[in-house]
């Protein structure tokens, strides 16, 4: 059978199957389509060999996994890429949105305003963010879901890439099973002056969105600057199933990025950037619904950040590459919350100011052998107030906050590490020690410090066995150390109340993968088995105790635990206009400690895109399902959010038509869950969007 042939047959039975596949049993279903994912993917990929090879047609470049520039053919670990035209194409809402469309990323949303990416069965403060080489995880980062990865305009990400089953070697603490590494617009040099900008609006239907944006570009032989600015107004979402608003859930937001780049000589380039974004009266809608809540919002959420950064290249082989960064951040959390028929307010207030330092050296020491070695430093700076008000005389009465006010965190590593390319094999080896110091006072304990280290290792082979194709295995050590939302949080976090913990040591996470890649002309294709053992988990234990009629929850390092599970995404050129990808991802997660399944496992899931490109027009349709997800811990069963006998199965269609009239001008329509499906993402507290329209429109000068 021909390829051409085979392939859209191949894509055909996948969708035709997993539409109904959630109607599978459970202890059945989920091995026999496991097996079928498994034994169809190695037998396809073989059918290709015969093509001719064009590595740089879909194989991306990279550089999460290994801090360099590499195929992604040769690295030895699983990464997914999401390039500038896939976002702009996209024309997402907001990033929780864009990143649900990259193979392996499950987004859990609590509210409009959040959405967290779970990666490998993890997310939260146990998967790294990663923003232009900078850590955006700080030490109040939640365990579980949270809305920080909303607080990154879509539109000034020109890259991203998912580096899976490694990570802490290369970035630190948190990721224990992943980096998402996110890379935003880039000034360019040109060697005439030019300046140039865009106007941009989008809008939809029923009054969930209208929201306008400039982008301005000047660029010279040694400047290059760019501009971004948006002000953003969200409605509440219409809910699928013909069952109306899900209110509250809308909230306002203004983003402002520029970035500028100078040539100070022929080896150094400076690099400056300012980013602020600003949502403010974010409601939590399952606050507001289940738990009598009059108020219970974000009234203002806000994340500034800045740095500098000089990047030298030299012949010397020892200092080839060397990059230094100076950087702060600063998140600022202002949180509402009223009861329903109360008389008192509660303010909330948390300011975190990180400070940064960066130093990275790339060295060739051998046509065959290069490293990269460096150090990083952070220091967060933790001010957390909480005052209730009483709205009857006014009166203030001032509380301990969510975190001790004035607490300190810092956090210290030195890395290296180095690659060998020998012929057909692609070897990465490397090591990190890092270190963090935590300060928590306390006006009746004075000031404790916790202290907590570790040593991780990864080490990666890839192998070359023909043409466009190759085998890789790894095996990787990670830890994420306890932050300040594991020590030292007080008060009432989704359905719990937590208490302090000052005796906490990191979690730690071993990583193996084995997958194979195949890239031709107009072929990809990946597979990939991993299995993550985890141990000293940091576990909420509930008590017997009630505070403000929330259960009491203690933190302990008691859990072990492991997952295991598959991965396989395709892309397919069916013709010069006509192209077609499919993904779908698997993970099984057990605490072998409980003898249970893990918090909020994603269930099986997957999509399937066909997309026709010709002169000015781009049309895309896509297929999103997920299965259902009855595997659930007693945590799961106890969190309001999640209905105790598991979530769901569900299948939705989205259509996106984009066309550019001429170089100024061009509109963008996107018809979402056109069979206005009611569903719900497992873990999630909000509904998926309903049938709805969605339409941009973009004027260049």
């Amino acid at each position: 059978m021909k390829i051409k042939n085979f392939l859209p047959f191949s894509f055909f039975v996948y969708v035709l199957s997993f539409t109904n596949f959630w109607k599978v049993s459970k202890a059945k279903g989920h091995k026999k389509w496991l097996l079928l994912l498994l034994s169809v993917n190695w037998f396809t990929p073989f059918v290709g060999f015969g093509q001719k090879n064009n590595p740089d047609t879909l194989a991306n470049v990279v550089v999460s996994a290994s801090r360099q520039q590499i195929s992604n053919l040769k690295t030895p670990y699983s990464v997914s890429v999401f390039q500038q035209k896939d976002i702009e194409k996209l024309a997402s809402r907001a990033t929780p949105d864009m990143l649900s469309n990259i193979p392996g990323v499950f987004i859990q949303k609590t509210n409009l305003g959040g959405g967290s990416a779970f990666v490998r069965g993890l997310t939260g403060n146990q998967t790294l963010l990663i923003i232009d080489g900078i850590r955006f995880n700080n030490s109040t980062f939640r365990y579980g879901p949270n809305q920080y990865l909303n607080n990154i305009d879509p539109s000034i990400i020109s890259k991203v890439e998912l580096l899976k089953g490694s990570g802490s070697v290369q970035y630190g603490s948190d990721a224990l099973t992943g980096v998402v590494n996110f890379f935003t617009l880039q000034p360019e040099f040109t060697a005439q002056k030019t300046f140039g900008g865009q106007l941009s609006a989008r809008i939809a239907t029923q009054g969930m969105e209208l929201s306008e944006q400039l982008k301005m570009t000047y660029s010279s032989a040694n400047t290059g600057i760019v501009f971004v600015g948006a002000n953003k107004q969200f409605g509440d979402i219409v809910r699928g199933g013909g069952l109306g608003l899900q209110r509250p859930t809308g909230y306002n937001e203004w983003d402002y990025f520029g970035k500028i780049r100078q040539q100070l000589s022929k080896a150094w380039v400076l690099e400056g950037l300012l980013q602020t974004t600003q949502q403010s009266q974010v409601p939590v809608f399952h606050k507001v619904q289940l738990e009598n809540f009059k108020i219970n919002e974000m009234d203002l959420q806000k994340y500034q950040r800045g740095y500098l950064k000089a990047i030298g290249r030299y012949e010397n082989p020892i200092f080839r590459k060397i990059e230094f960064s100076v950087s702060q951040q600063t998140s600022i959390e202002q949180r509402k919350l009223q009861k329903n028929a109360s008389t008192t307010l509660r303010a909330e207030r948390d300011e975190i100011t990180t400070m940064g330092i960066l130093a990275d050296v790339q060295s060739q020491f051998s046509p065959s052998w290069s490293a990269h070695s460096g150090i990083d430093y952070f220091n967060d700076r933790i001010n957390s107030t909480r005052e209730d008000i009483n709205l009857t005389n006014n009166s203030i009465k001032s509380l301990r906050g969510l975190y001790p006010n004035d607490a300190g965190y810092q956090y210290q590593s030195i890395y290296s590490i180095h690659h060998f390319d020998l012929d057909a094999w692609q070897v990465e080896t490397g090591l990190r020690f890092h270190q963090n110091l935590a300060s928590l006072p306390d006006t009746t304990l004075g000031l404790t410090q916790v202290k907590s280290s570790a040593l991780v290792y990864s080490l990666g082979v890839a192998r070359a066995i023909s043409q466009g194709i190759s085998l890789y295995a790894n095996t990787s050590s990670g830890f994420r150390a306890p932050n300040m939302d594991d020590l030292g949080s007080l008060g009432i976090v989704d359905f719990r109340y937590e208490l302090p913990a000052f005796d906490l040591k990191p979690e730690y996470s071993q990583n193996y993968e084995l997958g194979i890649k195949i890239s031709k002309a107009k072929f990809f294709q990946e597979l990939t088995l991993f299995q993550t053992e985890l141990e000293n988990l940091i576990t909420r234990i509930k008590t017997s105790q009630f505070i403000q009629s929330y259960p009491v929850y203690e933190k302990r390092n008691v859990d072990k635990a492991f997952l295991r599970g598959a991965e396989w995404s395709g892309r397919y050129e069916l013709s010069n206009s006509v192209s077609a990808k499919a993904n779908i991802s698997y993970v099984y997660g057990q605490s072998v400690t409980l003898n249970e399944p893990m918090r909020r496992i994603p269930p099986l899931h997957g999509g399937f895109s066909l997309s026709y490109a010709r002169k000015n027009l781009f049309v895309n349709s896509e297929l999103l399902f997920a299965a259902a997800q009855d595997r659930l811990s007693a945590g799961d069963k106890a969190d309001n959010r999640m209905n105790p006998l598991g979530t769901p199965g569900w299948a939705i269609i989205n259509v996106q038509a984009n066309y550019h009239f001429n170089s100024h001008l061009s509109i963008s329509l996107q018809a979402q869950n056109i069979g206005d499906v009611d569903y719900r993402m497992h873990g999630s507290g909000i509904n998926g969007v309903g049938r709805s329209l969605w339409g941009q429109i973009h004027l260049k000068f």
